[in-house]
């Protein structure tokens, strides 16, 4: 979801080509003799804890494993070491998967969390020259730009400015749904058409028109460069790409488009936007206290008009394939649940009625939606691990000290399951509060966390969610959602974020 160019595993030889970063040592409050040293770490031995060498051999042709299935490597690594992992994937990585082990490495992240910039897409930016974004940069350069952002995004009712417009594309994704006759292929598509259009509405201040009958090229580019973006994200995964750094390989000329390709549409997008609003403002019809990202952020004075546009990319790119992603899987969830989908529509149909409009009241009430989706994050983890952290600072976990600038990689997709009864049954209830607050399953809060957590957490997570939520309550209104037998027992793999091996055959039929 918006996570962020949070893409789990890079493969970056060492620190040195990325902004340097101070680590200290810190004393642990554990007893120095019950702490074991790092070295004692279990996980993989022999060649597999060569650099590089060690990275490639779990995959193919070496190995069993794809970047597409890295998730069943952890899962694997987790099963013959223990929750905690010693592995190496590029350079040296700590996976943990005991969501107090989590926490503990949250709570050491400090003021400035460090994660691994993701590789190909930094490189092509410093060979265009192009500013670094918001998700590419580091310490104080982050916080400068973050901070700004926080104002505008992070807020409990930043979302919600922008629900009269998302509520009209939602209602254009069902009127498709509704009327059109779509191959899997097509359905696909229409997730992500629907979650570029209704992120776009925030970016841009406008409709990209994402949802018509027919794209020019236009926009079909914009579109096409924007999946791209991530299929070559996807394929640095296993570190078999490397060779863009010596020449323009074919995977350095794709990523190249893509950038350009995405910089070109939305700063386009962003200067019609502001040319409206000065014409509106001109004209007297401008309203100053109506929701506007573009402009709130032009009027930081931190800012400049790269950072600005630099923010709003990194927001548009973050919210399309995640996004359409993880709808379609909770579409996927309801539908192989018929009996939770009754309920959830029970309670839609309650509160806002067969058409009512799903205002920020309404979705106070909804507390099952919100059950259901946290649920389906869930049984089918986002991203194929967790957030990936640096710590300024040594640390203890599960008992082992891990050295300052080690790379933890969270297990929260395995925490998921591993901590939870009967972690393969979509059970939205175990996420209902008692009157005192309380949830009826108390696993530790820090195993399901689909937009990670503190400072560095997704910036757009408000605006991720209410979008599924949003599209989840206009399509319950009108339609009930099914799939195909043939899908019923659907493989999901990890291209970036969370996917299917072939698109869902969903059949939605009018109630």
């Amino acid at each position: 979801m918006f996570r962020r160019f949070n893409i789990i595993v890079r493969s970056v030889p060492n620190l040195s080509s990325h902004q340097p970063l101070r680590w200290t040592s810190v004393a642990s409050s554990v007893n120095k003799h019950e702490v074991k040293p790092f070295e004692e770490i279990p996980g993989p031995r022999g060649l597999y804890s060569l650099p590089y060498i060690g990275s490639v051999l779990h995959f193919k042709p070496f190995g069993k494993y794809t970047p597409q299935t890295i998730d069943k490597l952890f899962e694997n690594l987790h099963e013959r070491y223990g929750s905690v992992v010693r592995v190496q994937l590029g350079r040296t990585y700590v996976l943990v998967e005991n969501p107090k082990d989590i926490e503990t490495v949250f709570r050491n992240e400090g003021k400035y969390p460090y994660r691994l910039p993701i590789d190909i897409y930094k490189f092509v930016c410093e060979k265009n020259g192009y500013k670094p974004t918001l998700s590419q940069t580091q310490g104080e350069a982050w916080h400068a730009l973050r901070t700004p952002a926080n104002k505008s995004l992070m807020k409990a009712d930043s979302a919600y400015h922008y629900l009269v417009p998302q509520n009209a594309v939602a209602d254009d994704f069902v009127n498709i749904l509704a009327t059109q006759k779509l191959t899997p292929e097509e359905m696909k598509d229409l997730f992500f058409r629907y979650a570029s259009e209704s992120i776009g509405v925030v970016v841009f201040n406008t409709r990209l028109g994402f949802l018509g009958t027919s794209l020019d090229k236009e926009k079909s580019e914009f579109l096409a460069a924007t999946k791209d973006f991530f299929s070559v994200i996807a394929a640095g995964l296993s570190g078999k790409i490397m060779t863009y750094k010596w020449y323009k390989s074919r995977v350095y000329r794709k990523m190249d488009n893509c950038i350009k390709t995405i910089k070109q549409n939305s700063r386009k997008r962003i200067s019609e936007a502001l040319a409206t609003i000065e014409q509106r403002k001109q004209e007297g019809n401008f309203d100053p206290e109506e929701p506007n990202l573009l402009l709130s952020l032009a009027a930081e004075k931190g800012l400049d008009k790269e950072d600005v546009s630099s923010i709003l990319e990194s927001l548009y790119m973050a919210g399309t394939d995640s996004t359409a992603n993880n709808l379609q899987v909770f579409f996927y969830n309801l539908a192989k649940n018929p009996d939770k989908q009754e309920i959830l529509r029970k309670e839609i149909l309650e509160v806002v009625g067969e058409s009512g409009v799903v205002d920020a009241k309404a979705l106070s009430k909804m507390s099952y939606l919100k059950q259901c989706l946290k649920e389906s994050f869930r049984l089918n983890y986002p991203t194929p691990s967790g957030t990936l952290r640096i710590l300024p600072n040594d640390i203890v976990v599960s008992g082992y000290r891990v050295p300052a600038g080690t790379a933890f990689l969270l297990g929260n997709k395995r925490a998921c399951r591993t901590y939870f009864d009967d972690p393969d049954k979509f059970i939205p209830e175990r996420w209902t509060r008692a009157d005192d607050g309380r949830k009826q399953d108390n696993t530790n809060s820090m195993a399901v966390l689909p937009f990670g957590h503190g400072p560095r957490n997704c910036i757009g997570q408000r605006f991720a969610v209410q979008e599924i939520y949003l599209a989840t309550s206009k399509v319950l209104q009108k339609l009930k959602i099914e799939v195909d037998p043939e899908s019923l027992n659907t493989e999901f793999i990890y291209i970036g974020f969370i996917d299917t091996k072939y698109p869902i055959r969903f059949k939605f039929t009018k109630i």
